[in-house]
């Protein structure tokens, strides 16, 4: 009888619903919970044909001490960052994601910083809250902007993308993006400025997102040169990966007053706790814990998607979102 293991880190309905799922097909499902270590994530994956994994972590190292039964990880999310592709490959084991299961909320999420940034809601309800609000004709922290006078910056023009540009489009705003695999009449017809290169974007733009998976030529894509090239008084917004953005040189940006806000829903090192970092102390920073991706709906979905790509993976077939060539 397959085996399939499943690691989560909360007891939900999404999760019933996957054993349902995956033993309606006459496999075992085996439920892992809050396992990250090394040796005990190995210890869970014994005799298994498939794994599912949300954020535990397999790098090279503990993929090449899994069982020769283990035909598949599946990611039950859009990034995989966590998975070594490449031992997997070399191991001949299939790595697969769900490319596509919270684009709508991703992109909500990414307006909903922008806006909450660019308005300084965060600011504005301390203040009023602390007792602050003292006169009736008041402003506090950096310069607001019409959106009608202000460009968007995307870097990346896939689904997440997409649906921004329709959003801000709507707003009155202008959109530039740069895809290099993405043709410029795609973009144009999608009403966006095509940029032939990541610095027209970082030269042009008010706004900034970088909207791309995390792979080595994408890592720190927005470092210190990249900022260098920015508007004074950029805005830059963050729901794709933390190390997309060089955490130092983004402090050194606003701390300077290069950059007039941050809104960041993903950091290098999650969860992010700590502390001494300026970013939990700057009134122009807004901080999401990695939430983008949630609503009632896309957990269900992704839950339900991983599940189906792990039964079909344990059936030796190969499933939608794989990212391995094996």
């Amino acid at each position: 009888m397959a085996k399939i293991v499943l690691f989560v880190f909360s007891d939900t309905r999404c999760v019933t619903k996957m054993t349902q799922r995956i033993e309606a097909e006459g496999m075992t499902a085996k439920v892992v919970y809050d396992v990250t270590a090394h040796d005990d994530v190995l210890a869970a994956c014994r005799g298994a044909d498939a794994v599912v994994s949300i954020l535990t972590p397999f790098t090279g190292e503990m993929i090449a001490a899994l069982d020769s039964s283990v035909k598949a990880i599946v990611v039950a999310a859009m990034g995989y960052d966590h998975v070594d592709v490449n031992a997997a490959a070399k191991r001949g084991i299939i790595v697969a994601n769900v490319p596509d299961y919270a684009v709508q909320e991703v992109a909500v999420h990414q307006m909903a910083l922008m806006l909450a940034a660019l308005r300084k809601l965060c600011i504005y309800d301390r203040i009023v809250k602390s007792g602050g609000w003292t006169v009736l004709d008041f402003s506090s922290g950096y310069p607001v902007h019409r959106l009608s006078t202000l460009c968007y910056g995307l870097l990346g023009f896939g689904k997440i993308s997409r649906l921004v540009a329709g959003y801000t489009l709507a707003f009155g705003m202008r959109v530039i993006a740069y895809d290099p695999f993405i043709p410029r009449d795609a973009i144009e017809k999608a009403g966006v400025i095509f940029a032939g290169s990541a610095e027209e974007v970082f030269e042009q733009a008010d706004i900034i997102s970088p909207n791309v998976p995390l792979a080595e030529e994408s890592r720190y894509m927005i470092d210190a040169g990249a900022i260098s090239r920015m508007k004074d008084g950029v805005i830059i917004v963050n729901t794709g990966r933390g190390a997309l953005i060089q955490e130092n040189a983004l402090i050194e940006g606003l701390q300077s007053g290069k950059i007039g806000a941050a809104a960041l829903d993903v950091f290098e090192k999650e969860p992010f706790s700590d502390m001494e970092s300026p970013l939990m102390h700057m009134e122009n920073v807004i901080l999401t814990p990695h939430i983008a991706y949630q609503t009632a709906e896309s957990e269900q979905e992704v839950m339900e998607r991983a599940a189906d790509a792990a039964i079909l993976a344990a059936k030796g077939k190969v499933p939608e979102g794989t990212v391995t060539a094996v």
